[in-house]
């Protein structure tokens, strides 16, 4: 024989040896002790988080790594079991059966969703969007800016006496509001947003602020309203009052919830197929179904037409 083939056989051997452990390895994403997760497990893994959140849901390190763990102590536990043989038992062969059944269940619904004619969901958002148009209302919005004495360290008779007195500053000269708030305000937040806030709903201040400021016509000045955090000298900015949202503005938003919905339906129909379909069991196989859960002694009660308690 020739020693060249032989040598050259040898080499080629070796070299399909080592790109299979080459793909093995490459395979592998993590392992400790018995447990082993692959790049396929953690993808079939990833596969159960919806793709719109499947980014957020693993771009953090600490989360992945989590998750990775939680996979590794599974895969841990099943290699124990299979060593001890515990996945020969009847109980166990069944339970992993109705796990893969759940699985594939699931999978299918997803897939069986995914493969039907999609809708026409602008049109639908659209047809939604007439039909519900009187509830597409922004919420009433103001800009506000105000002063705030604060009471915690002054008490209340100097706080209402230095609140009336920049109010009657401001009478004689409205235009020195924002240079009072910067002079005087309280408020921690004004030296980085100068006492305004901006889109402010009903609701979103403590009541007596709430309600004095919706009450102003727009620049008009409030005179000191009392809070828990002390006296307020409040200026209306702006007023937006609320509006029917055009179909523009809203549109992805309706035509997502089609979507959503063109899906669910899609899953009501077919599971109502499925439901409709007639169950085959006698009396004798829920007796033996009975009688393996419970034992022979077990008393049915409705055998005397009671009710259970």
């Amino acid at each position: 024989m020739n020693p060249v083939f032989v040598i050259s056989g040898l080499l080629f051997f070796s070299l399909a040896i080592q790109a299979n452990e080459s793909n093995i390895d490459s395979e592998i994403l993590a392992k400790r002790g018995d447990g082993v997760v692959t790049q396929s497990m953690f993808t079939a893994h990833a596969e159960r988080i919806p793709a719109n959140a499947r980014l957020s849901a693993l771009r953090n390190r600490g989360r992945l790594q989590d998750v990775i763990n939680t996979l590794l102590i599974r895969s841990q536990l099943a290699a124990d079991a299979r060593k001890a043989g515990y996945q020969n038992e009847q109980i166990i062969m069944d339970r992993m059966q109705l796990a893969a059944d759940t699985e594939l269940a699931a999978a299918w619904m997803v897939h069986y969703v995914e493969i039907q004619p999609e809708g026409d969901y602008e049109q639908l958002a659209f047809e939604y969007y007439q039909v519900h148009k009187d509830e597409m209302l922004t919420s009433e919005k103001i800009d506000v800016s105000h002063i705030l004495i604060s009471s915690k360290e002054k008490s209340q008779e100097e706080a209402l006496e230095l609140a009336m007195s920049l109010h009657q500053q401001l009478e004689n000269n409205p235009e020195k509001f924002d240079d009072l708030v910067k002079q005087y305000s309280d408020d921690p937040s004004a030296a980085s947003n100068a006492g305004r806030f901006y889109d402010v709903e009903r609701g979103d201040m403590v009541e007596a602020f709430d309600k004095a400021s919706f009450a102003l016509q727009v620049n008009e000045i409030s005179s000191p309203v009392k809070t828990e955090f002390g006296y307020h000298i409040i200026r209306l900015d702006a007023h937006k009052p609320a509006r029917i949202v055009s179909f523009e503005e809203i549109k992805e938003r309706l035509m997502e919830k089609q979507r959503k919905n063109h899906g669910d339906r899609i899953k009501q129909d077919y599971m109502a197929g499925l439901s409709s379909l007639e169950v085959e069991m006698s009396e004798d196989q829920l007796a033996e179904l009975i009688n393996r859960l419970f034992g022979e002694d077990y008393i049915d009660p409705y055998a005397n037409g009671e009710d259970i308690q």
